[in-house]
């Protein structure tokens, strides 16, 4: 498989801190292939475009969606410029009992990015970027921006960001990973702990994993969701939540500029682009609806932290 090419899988495994040279997927699952389109003026996403932009976002969403007093803002970290990624990765390796690995670990992960394309590019024929293109220019600009930043972190900064022990004390880490039976009590516990803490990163970890499931299918409303294209729409959607609450996922984001660098692919201006694309969404626009209507459900669900929407069962 071409290395540039995202899986949700890929997406699902850390977002930021899952894509490195090759793709991966969720044990037991195969793969499924998502491509992400460009955004039309005030949709879901739209929040999460510019949700640090003053004015740009509702009162109560950004209440919801802010962290406690007493807790960092770890979010803001994630959209601090390059230049700053040193002090961004310090911040949170000191905030470890409050969410801050997982953040920590997404901050460096370009950093082995870097690190893996500079050993592919000493075997592989380098990609051409058409540096007229302004996405390629962007995606460059990205990439040497990293490096200087990069450089600027000692080894076993990054070693210790990067190495999450088993059991650690990271609450966001422990609750993605936290395995509970579908339908049970802990499910239930574990889905109000989820939506208590919308965290945009942990959601964009879990992906689709935020989502409950009756055999293959989904269950949302306390509805059965098994069409398969309902279902890629609704896989797409989960993995866009995060950006209507605020991740990154413009250009900046990893999933964007590394396909063009690695791979000469810079079609794609947002991971939305990307995800949308994928789905086929150019020659069936009624799929990009659909996903933009799953991603308002999901993310007003998360807000208003309803958690019977998520785990109540389907009717028989």
């Amino acid at each position: 498989m071409n290395p540039a090419r995202l899986t949700l899988g890929a997406v699902l495994g850390g977002a930021l801190t899952g894509f490195v040279a090759g793709c991966l997927v969720d044990e037991g699952r195969e793969p499924v292939v998502l491509a992400v389109a460009h955004q039309a003026p005030m949709s879901p996403l739209d929040v999460g475009r510019s949700a640090r932009a003053p004015g740009t976002v509702r009162v109560a969403e950004a209440a919801a969606a802010m962290p406690d007093a007493d807790r960092p803002d770890l979010p803001a970290l994630l959209h601090a410029p390059p230049g700053e990624l040193r002090a961004s990765v310090l911040t949170a390796l000191r905030h470890r009992a409050d969410g801050g690995w997982l953040y920590a670990r997404a901050l460096v992960q370009p950093c082995a990015t870097l690190e893996l394309m500079a050993m592919r590019a000493q075997v592989a024929e380098p990609v051409s970027l058409d540096l007229n293109n302004p996405r390629a220019q962007r995606a460059a600009r990205q990439r040497d921006q990293l490096a200087a930043a990069c450089a600027q972190l000692q080894p076993e900064e990054i070693q210790e960001a990067m190495n999450v022990p088993p059991g650690s004390i990271d609450p966001l880490i422990a609750l993605r990973d936290r395995q509970v039976q579908p339908g049970s009590a802990e499910a239930r516990d574990r889905m109000a702990a989820i939506l208590d803490r919308p965290d945009p990163l942990m959601l964009a970890a879990l992906g689709p994993g935020l989502l409950q499931r009756d055999g293959e299918a989904y269950v949302f409303d306390g509805r059965r969701h098994g069409d398969e294209t309902e279902r890629r729409e609704m896989e797409a959607a989960a993995v866009l939540l995060a950006c209507s609450l605020g991740l990154p996922c413009d250009d900046s984001n990893e999933l964007v500029w590394a396909p063009c660098l690695i791979d000469g692919d810079c079609r794609h201006a947002t991971l939305a682009d990307s995800v949308m694309d994928e789905l086929g969404a150019a020659d069936h626009p009624e799929r990009r609806a659909a996903v933009l209507a799953w991603v308002g459900k999901l993310r007003d669900a998360v807000l208003a932290r309803e958690v019977d929407r998520f785990v109540n069962p389907p009717a028989r």
